[in-house]
């Protein structure tokens, strides 16, 4: 399941950057973290971020 999410999270950058009008991401990087659901259940949460570029 965190590599399902590592993958949304890495699909979603890539559909942002193109809808900012870049063909790559560079620096690119995850953070990760765990919080309490409020119903006794641990979840994850992962960021993928980068700097959106056009490369020529």
């Amino acid at each position: 399941m965190i590599a399902q999410t590592r993958n949304d999270a890495m699909l979603h950058l890539a559909e942002h950057a193109r809808s900012l009008g870049a063909n790559a991401v560079l620096g690119m990087r995850f953070d990760s973290g765990e919080f309490d659901s409020g119903q006794g259940q641990a979840m994850n949460e992962i960021t993928a971020y980068g700097t959106a570029v056009v490369v020529e």
